[in-house]
């Protein structure tokens, strides 16, 4: 596209933090539009309208030097006469996992044939700016993976002005920051994915409704602009500081101060109040003593942080007051950082400690009295108020008493039904009023709702995955997946901005003096375009429940790249995308979507020697592991789509990766870097420094799989490099990291060349699975993924299952296979499971699960398929297909198994040993069946 428009913004400066502004265009039409395309992008997200109409959203996740934007028709929605373009920009001002912050920016045009005469609308200084009056900048963040919480007050927003007939005369003049190819935009590229679809869905039922009181005093802040003011990645850091206010209490009293994720437990130091001192030791609550007056708080919040904010929840007989210290103006201060650093471990050998013994902050641990206070003024930074609040969704959601539970009548569920009737909510005696309303089922989308309501009444959503059989929810630690909406006067409507994953959703009015109708409540699930052309049904009505929940998992967690899950991160993780990518190609075929995720790895590599963990995103990180799942995911990809010119496009980088990693192959010949080297969640010994064994098999798995690609696109003297390099690594495997005594192989080998005590199944696992042994010692790895040992440490997650599973398929044990999908996924089924966890019960204490819908735990999705049903590529892009049903202890399967060239579809029955088998699929496919088969097609 040739880019006549100019970047535009207002004048709020380059980073504006959780910032919203609208930019319009009016348009003035005389002749009957036969074509418009408008094309547009912004810095952070937009929301596009056209003459009032919602049109869409973006733009997909990118970085900033391959800035993807999107493009609309839109010349049914212009009419003669006056029209107007306008958009509503957020701009995070920070990165998060899924965002690298560039600046504050729109570009958008649009060529329009009008009457016969093309015409263009360009932004530039003549489009007119004004700041979103209605969501209020001091929420705090989701969680450090994701931008800001949502607060709207309609009350106080700008109404109507995405209609053609708003008077925008008072507005300001857009601002031209640069042209076309501008820092940090160098390049820009059309949208290379679907839009996603939004499809409204309605809750099943209200579960529950009741009278609540929220509990204490809730405050909330971020200090992440006070101690790193000018630092806008999303890098863990460690640093020494405190936090200190005065609390100024009406009488001597009692109470409690809790805190309410645990995350915070490890990195909170203790605290003292008027020199009395606390320890927090992981407790969620404190007893507290308060005496009259003014009483001195000072928290040391020292640690290992990723997201930099402080949430405290107050309980206590009377109400509190906070004034800071030396700044009566403000309520907390910040004290530090006095030693700081940034956590990264991108390959690179890397000192991320800090000194504990800086003498300040040494002394501060010690303070016992306000005045001494001003010996440490340069220190000392208040907290703003734009980056403080009281009125924090997610504690007033969970610190609450419940009055009394009201029944559930017929008329109370119109609300949730999708026609003209309304719920009626009269104002409480006492209290707030609250509706938790189940979907039935995970969804991923945005909240839409209708109400009237007079103004000023403050609606409070919050989503959560479970409610155990005794109502207790599990809540969403560590994210703030809430909204809140205050009323203005009247009949609105709202649709939110802001993605969430949830299956509950709490609903509470609070301040409601008159009555207030509620017309409808959905989410716009929003989701990869996809259809089920996979399919799966058996004789077993609990493996085709288990197919189901894996296929709804995958479908929650693609979205404009595969994400690790709808709720609390939705972060493209790069070793998960390796999996879910197999199982998207048997239940949807959906290629488009791996090819950009794996693009989106393939840029990191300008930022990093090594393919980072999670892109694009402000953590600079790499997870070795999932680099090299990454290598090996590019030739699967060919494997099913048969696409050369992909291969050919990353050949380069496939290549620069290899030698990365053969850079720092050492002269065991054997891989060692200082990474994060994690594999599973498990009681593994994969060290960040040293040399980890299941990571030496990987490489050489990737280094085989881009030698194969080497050979395809005619590099031979590369390809035989790598092979080469490939048996060298195998070999130091099987020399160094061998144990005779144990007859497995070890973990690690640690810096200071101490062997590791732990024998893991995900080890030898993956030994197994890379073909790094052979002989006596690959009979015993066969016998071990039969009968696992006793002492070996344990599989930990569903996601190691998959390469678990992947290893009983080389010796074509379908039936250990099944009988293991049956006994840890029926476990979720049991406890009322849509979609599949993020690990098995017992693998965390307090509940079943963190996350209840993960996209690396739909393996079913996948083994179903290729092994039941039986059908797998035998050559790249299926032009040969094998058909090797395995029917185990079933009766009969049928099923679908989407492939480039069309669908295939597939019946079989066991009868007495005999395997009856009906095929319909593509002619153009060379079908390859295994003996003993009787194979029809139809």
């Amino acid at each position: 596209m040739k880019w006549e428009a100019k970047w535009i913004w207002d004048n709020s400066g380059p980073h504006p933090r959780n910032y919203y502004v609208c930019f319009r265009k009016n348009i003035n039409i005389d002749e009957y539009v036969t074509r418009a395309d408008l094309a547009i992008c912004a810095d952070s997200r937009y929301v596009l309208y056209v003459n009032r109409h919602h049109i869409g959203r973006g733009p997909v996740r990118s970085w900033p030097f391959r800035q993807s934007y999107d493009t609309y028709d839109i010349a049914n929605l212009l009419h003669r006469g006056k029209n107007v373009i306008a958009v509503l920009v957020m701009h995070f001002g920070v990165s998060n996992f899924q965002y690298i912050e560039g600046r504050g920016g729109l570009l958008a045009q649009a060529r329009l044939v009008e009457g016969g005469k093309e015409r263009l609308i360009k932004t530039d200084s003549s489009w007119k700016t004004h700041a979103h009056t209605g969501y209020r900048r001091n929420s705090m963040r989701i969680n450090c993976q994701q931008g800001w919480a949502e607060v709207y007050d309609a009350g106080n927003a700008v109404d109507r002005w995405q209609f053609p007939e708003f008077d925008d005369s008072s507005w300001e003049d857009a601002i031209q920051i640069g042209e076309y190819g501008m820092a940090p935009w160098t390049g820009l590229q059309p949208r290379d994915i679907p839009m996603p679809r939004e499809d409204e869905v309605y809750p099943k039922r209200i579960e529950k409704i009741s009278k609540v009181l929220p509990i204490g005093k809730n405050i909330s802040f971020d200090i992440h602009p006070n101690f790193f003011p000018r630092e806008q990645d999303s890098n863990p850091r460690i640093f020494s500081g405190f936090i200190s206010s005065i609390i100024m209490s009406p009488k001597k009293m009692n109470g409690k101060l809790r805190f309410p994720w645990d995350n915070w437990l490890s990195v909170y130091g203790d605290f003292s109040i008027n020199g009395r001192n606390y320890c927090i030791e992981g407790q969620r609550e404190v007893e507290i003593e308060l005496d009259e007056g003014d009483n001195f708080f000072l928290m040391d919040i020292s640690g290992h942080y990723h997201g930099l904010f402080v949430y405290l929840n107050w309980e206590l007989e009377q109400e509190i007051e906070f004034k800071a210290p030396l700044y009566p103006d403000h309520e907390f201060i910040t004290i530090g950082p006095f030693d700081k650093n940034a956590i990264i471990n991108a390959g690179e050998v890397r000192d991320n400690t800090i000194p504990w013994d800086n003498p300040c902050y040494l002394k501060l641990k010690n303070l016992k009295d306000v005045d001494d206070l001003i010996d440490f003024k340069s220190w000392i930074h208040p907290v703003s108020k734009e980056h403080s609040t009281s009125d924090n969704v997610y504690m007033s959601m969970v610190y609450k008493e419940v009055i009394n539970e009201e029944n559930v009548l017929d008329r109370d569920q119109n609300m949730i039904i999708p026609n003209d009737e309304y719920t009626i909510i009269k104002s409480p005696e006492m209290g707030d009023l609250e509706f938790i309303l189940d979907f039935g089922q995970e969804v991923s989308g945005y909240i839409e709702f209708e109400m009237d309501a007079p103004e000023g009444v403050v609606v409070d959503f919050y989503g959560v995955e479970y409610i155990s059989p005794d109502a207790s929810p599990q809540h969403t630690e560590g994210v703030n997946c809430t909204l809140r909406y205050i009323t203005c006067n009247g009949k609105q409507k709202y649709r939110s901005i802001v993605r969430r994953g949830f299956r509950y959703l709490f609903i509470t009015l609070r301040n409601v003096r008159e009555a207030v109708k509620i017309y409808r409540i959905c989410t716009l699930m929003d989701t990869y375009p996809v259809v089920q052309s996979g399919y799966f049904e058996s004789s077993d009505w609990e493996l085709n429940k288990i197919w189901e929940i894996s296929r709804h998992t995958t479908k929650m967690c693609m979205e404009d790249t595969f994400v690790d899950c709808p709720t609390y991160e939705q972060t493209y993780w790069v070793g998960d995308a390796r999996n879910q990518s197999l199982i998207n190609y048997y239940v949807f075929g959906a290629y488009p979507i791996s090819k950009r995720s794996l693009y989106l790895v393939a840029d990191s590599l300008k930022r990093s020697r090594f393919p980072e963990s999670q892109v694009p995103s402000g953590w600079q990180s790499v997870l070795t592991a999932w680099a090299l799942f990454w290598m090996s995911a590019c030739f699967e990809y060919y494997e099913y789509t048969g696409d050369m010119d992909f291969l050919r496009e990353l050949y380069p980088d496939l290549m620069n990766a290899s030698e990365a990693f053969m850079a720092c192959v050492n002269d065991k010949d054997l891989l060692e870097l200082q990474a994060w080297n994690m594999l599973d969640w498990a009681p593994m010994e994969t060290p960040d420094r040293g040399i980890v064994t299941h990571q030496n098999a990987e490489l050489v798995k990737a280094l085989r799989n881009v030698s194969s690609i080497a050979e395809l696109l005619g590099d031979t003297k590369k390809s035989n490099q790598l092979k080469q390099r490939a048996m060298d690594i195998k070999k130091a495997i099987n020399l160094h990291l061998w144990s005779e005594e144990d007859q497995a192989y070890i973990d690690c080998i640690y810096d200071n060349g101490k062997k590791s005590k732990n024998i893991s199944m995900q080890t030898n696992v993956m030994v197994y699975l890379c073909d790094c042994v052979e002989g006596e010692r690959r009979e015993k790895l066969e016998g071990y993924l039969v009968n696992p040992p006793s002492g070996f440490v344990r599989i930990g997650s569903p996601f190691m299952y998959f390469f678990y599973f992947e290893a009983l398929m080389k010796i074509k044990d379908i039936s250990g296979m099944l009988n293991e999908i049956r006994d840890r996924w029926s476990g979720m089924l049991k406890e009322g499971a849509t979609t599949c966890w993020e690990t098995f019960p017992g693998f965390h204490e307090k509940y079943l699960t963190r996350s209840h819908c993960h996209g690396w735990s739909a393996a079913p999705g996948y083994f179903l398929g290729a092994y039941i049903l039986g059908i797998r590529p035998l050559k790249a892009g299926f032009e040969k297909v094998l058909i090797d049903p395995v029917p185990c202890d079933l009766k009969w399967a049928r099923g679908s198994v989407p492939t480039p060239k069309g669908r295939i579809d597939i019946w079989w029955e066991n009868h007495d040993g005999i395997l009856r088998v009906k095929i319909h699929g593509p002619k153009e496919i060379k079908y390859i069946s295994q003996e003993g088969i009787e194979m029809v097609f139809i």
